[in-house]
């Protein structure tokens, strides 16, 4: 008699090796709610019990018995069923139990839990938003909701909570950094488990109600519960900004830090703001200069304005700064502060240049220089005659007087200036021109 027991425990689980089940019935398909591997447990939700039926699938011939389970598997109860060639089901099915064919301690063997889900619908009585002390960035909602615990029992008799899924929406707006503006767009957060209170991280940027819905195994079976909130009046801002310059910088100016935001003056700016309208009403920029000694600040300018034009004429390093408020004047952005570095005044006249003697090498006298508001260079021969002038710090001179090249030999440079504070300043020095052929 044993060994007819241990034959047939290990022909049942040879079935489990090669077999499956399938689950069918109810009102709409069944649903397959977790697959605990580790177990080899499918767990699957039915809407109802009628007509319910598991079927299980063998490579092998041979009888089949099935067996059904509380809370452990080896306490489990032989089922009667019906067979047709290798294929097997039963129709007897309860909620809250555990079905399988073979051997409960087979490694071999799997696992079916049948839940009738119409025993637990959740049910919605009141959602309500709640603000929180800092309700520019936190809110939370209270959901009056009842939904019992559905469990579970692993095969080893280990009780698991099913988890319950609901989900959370909202309209807000999002930032586009590409294109330069928000765009609609609806939150969707998902909940799981017991949902009295849920936590707002991001507060909608528009005006919007909160709509909860679930559970996720209702919405399969197309019964899912629905509640909403009255209108939220948006208060949260979230502030971008860009900056942008028509400036570019000639050959012969020296920019100092090439990656940072500023360069060499004079140098304009425009500033454009952008935030979650309508909820933001008030814009404000301020520029404010930083004492390289003290480290104080001095506000240069105050613009209530999305756009402002800035002309950057002196060095030094300078703050702007973009504040963004509400309709309701509860909630500012501030964090959109960066830095502007308008170099130190530079001037550097070569001491030598070659026209006329190899094109596009050294062939042009030109002043490096930065920060410089107005400028005018004079060429002087050694007899104090003046042969050339120009204003455009960007130019040069390209050794010619009424289209001639000038003979080789010493000349005279004076620069004249203004620098980034705004003081009157020269330098001169001799250039020698230097030249391989007449």
């Amino acid at each position: 008699m044993k060994r007819s027991l241990l034959f047939l425990l290990f022909l049942y689980s040879a079935f489990s090796l090669f077999a499956q089940y399938s689950v069918t019935g109810g009102n709409g398909i069944p649903l397959l709610a977790e697959n605990d591997t580790r177990n080899k447990l499918e767990v699957f939700l039915l809407n109802g019990l009628n007509g319910a039926q598991i079927s299980f699938t063998s490579t092998e011939s041979g009888a089949h018995q099935w067996y059904k389970y509380k809370e452990k598997a080896i306490e489990a109860t032989p089922v009667p069923s019906v067979q047709n060639g290798n294929t097997s089901f039963i129709t007897d099915v309860e909620d809250g139990c555990g079905y399988f064919v073979g051997s409960p301690v087979s490694s071999l063997t799997s696992f079916v839990w049948m839940i009738d889900y119409s025993r637990y619908l959740p049910r919605f009585f009141g959602l309500e938003i709640e603000e929180d002390e800092d309700k520019c960035k936190f809110l939370k909602l209270l959901a009056d909701v009842e939904a019992e615990a559905i469990y579970y029992y692993v095969p080893t008799g280990a009780r698991v909570n099913l988890q319950r899924n609901y989900h959370l929406s909202y309209n807000t707006q999002e930032w586009d950094e590409a294109a330069r503006m928000f765009h609609p767009k609806t939150e969707i957060l998902s909940q799981k488990g017991i949902i009295s209170e849920i936590p707002i991280e991001h507060p909608p940027l528009e005006n919007t109600a909160f709509t909860l819905t679930g559970d996720t195994f209702a919405e399969h079976f197309g019964i899912g519960q629905t509640i909403r909130t009255a209108e939220y009046q948006a208060i949260a801002i979230e502030a971008h900004y860009t900056f942008d310059t028509d400036k570019e910088h000639a050959d012969n100016e020296v920019h100092h830090n090439r990656d940072a935001l500023g360069g060499s003056a004079p140098i304009e700016y425009t500033f454009t703001a952008y935030a979650n309208e309508p909820a933001a009403a008030f814009y404000i920029w301020k520029i404010q200069e930083r004492d390289s000694l003290t480290d104080n600040l001095t506000t240069l300018v105050r613009y209530t304005d999305k756009v402002l034009r800035y002309n950057f004429e002196k060095e030094g390093t300078f703050i702007v700064q973009l504040e963004v408020i509400d309709r309701q004047s509860v909630c500012v952005d501030t964090t959109n502060t960066f830095s502007v570095f308008i170099d130190k005044t530079y001037i550097q006249i070569p001491n030598a240049f070659s026209p006329g003697s190899s094109v596009g090498v050294n062939d042009e006298l030109r002043i490096a220089y930065t920060s410089i508001t107005s400028f005018k260079a004079s060429i002087y021969n050694r007899w104090g005659n003046l042969l050339y002038q120009w204003t455009d710090p960007a130019k040069g001179w390209d050794g010619r007087v009424n289209g001639k090249f000038v003979p080789t030999g010493a000349y005279f440079v004076i620069v004249e200036y203004t620098d980034a504070h705004g003081k009157k300043r020269s330098k001169s020095r001799d250039v020698n021109i230097l030249r391989a052929k007449e």
